[in-house]
């Protein structure tokens, strides 16, 4: 299936190298050099795939990006400064590329955005990542996939994850629960900063959501009534972060 493309690059070199890489892949590139030029071109034309550099000369590419018509579009985010949305592209699932990158992370992102293409509901994640964005902490979302659904959840209706091998489960709010194709480890890392907490080997909790202690610290009750335990060398630092 032929595939469009646009690459949103200020540096011409680079502009033009990823130019020569995806043409191993799609059968029309588009290049803009600015953020105005991005704004006529993706106002013009509807594109499969869009590799957009997130700093360019004349301003922020999400300006170019937040467009009725790029909702199915995929995008892979390039960026040499890491405090540029790196937390919310996690958040949201999406591709991104730190600079410098080589000719194969290119390669290895193109592909793997290209599998996307099929896949519906994509634009939840463009929109959870702009709600990050702009967002207050505690409105943030997350995006969940597995292999049938795209789930976008506040971060405030989880109660706890528990790991599964290398998946993960997430119990919510009206005793939803889904299943994650990554590892708990990957969540405690990226929610860390979130007031969530890995309490056990197996389970990371939202410390909003605990309703008690157990006496012996060895549990915790959260407000679904779930009863989670609590490791022994996790227990000082749980009464610390909840002050007890």
């Amino acid at each position: 299936m032929p595939y469009t493309c646009i690459i949103i690059e200020d540096n011409e070199k680079q502009n033009n190298a990823n130019k020569v890489i995806l043409e191993d892949y799609v059968s029309h590139i588009d290049q803009a050099f600015s953020l105005h030029e991005a704004k006529s071109k993706l106002q013009e034309s509807n594109y499969d795939l869009i590799i957009a550099d997130v700093q360019l000369g004349d301003g922020i590419v999400f300006e170019a990006l937040i467009k009725p018509n790029i909702k199915e579009a995929k995008v892979i985010f390039t960026t040499s400064h890491s405090k540029y949305a790196v937390e919310a592209f996690k958040f949201s699932a999406l591709s991104y590329l730190l600079k410098p990158y080589t000719d194969e992370d290119l390669r290895q992102e193109v592909v793997k955005t290209l599998n996307l293409i099929q896949q519906h509901n994509y634009h939840k994640q463009l929109e959870v990542f702009f709600h990050n964005l702009k967002s207050q902490q505690e409105t943030k979302r997350i995006v969940l996939k597995n292999h049938d659904l795209i789930h976008v959840v506040n971060l405030k209706d989880i109660y706890y994850a528990q790991a599964d091998n290398n998946y993960t489960h997430f119990f919510c709010e009206g005793r939803k629960k889904i299943l994650v194709s990554k590892s708990l480890k990957t969540f405690e890392v990226q929610l860390n900063k979130d007031n969530f907490f890995r309490c056990h080997h197996s389970y990371l909790i939202n410390l909003n959501k605990i309703k008690a202690l157990h006496k012996s610290a060895d549990a915790v009750i959260l407000s679904d009534d779930s009863t989670i335990p609590v490791a022994t060398r996790k227990k000082n630092r749980l009464q610390y972060l909840l002050k007890m």
